[in-house]
């Protein structure tokens, strides 16, 4: 299995190439520039959260569509020592557990906020929704203003098409299980 970044840059590659499209065009379309999308195509770079949602919504794609590696028929998955992505000076983690499944149009992943730490995420396109489980701590998500405190054991759903904040105002760290569900394309 290839390091994250080397993955990302062949999956973004694959999909440009695939929908005929320039660097220029994917530059426009996500708002990150062509040379960083040059950079990351080439595995130079390990692009932030930030950045491989905004080449996700901008090319109309689930996230972990970026992350993925080969399919295979039958996914018995333990997270891995490393994250496949951080954010906020390494106090947000994701672990990319299952790649987007055309079938189920879902994907799973971990979020380990460490204390205090957040990540705000832009608007996904239309028809997202969003499921977040906390499995360890505590856990603050702001949508449209409001504020929403979870404990272990509770969970929230939204439509992930407005900017939201994940928050970790504690000084313990927090584990979210996240599900995002895609419209039917």
């Amino acid at each position: 299995m290839d390091s994250i970044h080397i993955r990302i840059g062949h999956n973004l590659q694959r999909i440009r190439k695939q929908r005929g499209l320039s660097l220029d065009k994917v530059a426009i379309k996500t708002k990150v520039s062509k040379g960083m999308l040059h950079q990351i195509e080439r595995g130079d770079v390990q692009p932030t959260v930030t950045t491989v949602w905004k080449i996700a919504t901008g090319l109309n794609i689930s996230f972990s569509s970026l992350l993925k590696d080969e399919d295979a028929a039958v996914s018995v998955v333990t997270r891995k020592e490393l994250p496949d992505i951080t954010e906020d000076d390494g106090k947000c983690k994701v672990y990319l557990l299952f790649p987007f499944d055309p079938q189920t149009l879902m994907e799973i992943f971990t979020i380990e906020l460490g204390p205090g730490g957040s990540y705000c995420s832009s608007p996904h396109n239309e028809g997202v929704q969003e499921y977040i489980t906390v499995v360890t701590g505590s856990f603050t998500i702001k949508l449209k203003g409001e504020e929403y405190a979870l404990e272990e054991g509770q969970a929230i759903r939204f439509a992930g098409n407005v900017s939201h904040c994940y928050m970790n105002p504690s000084d313990q760290a927090a584990k979210i299980q996240v599900i995002m569900h895609y419209p039917d394309a």
